[in-house]
């Protein structure tokens, strides 16, 4: 099964490879143009999995891993 990272660790991760990449002013210049848009994860879920049965669902969720374990995504929980 796969470890979820938390989601200060993205964070984390995700600044780090901007600040490495970009530079600290570019990277700056990037966080300050994105705006953080409040979802309803509820109605997201209802959007995304519309008229798929719960054995669809798990089925995707199942080739989604697979796929990403094949190119070495995936962490194994311990």
């Amino acid at each position: 099964m796969a470890e979820i990272a938390s989601d200060f660790e993205i964070r984390k991760k995700g600044l780090s490879v901007l600040f490495k990449n970009l530079g600290e002013v570019d990277a700056m210049r990037f966080l300050s143009q994105i705006t953080y848009e409040k979802r309803d994860s509820l109605k997201l879920q209802e959007e995304l999995f519309e008229g798929m049965t719960l054995d669809e669902i798990y089925k995707k969720a199942e080739e989604h891993f697979e796929k990403n374990q094949r190119k070495g995504q995936t962490k194994s929980v311990r």
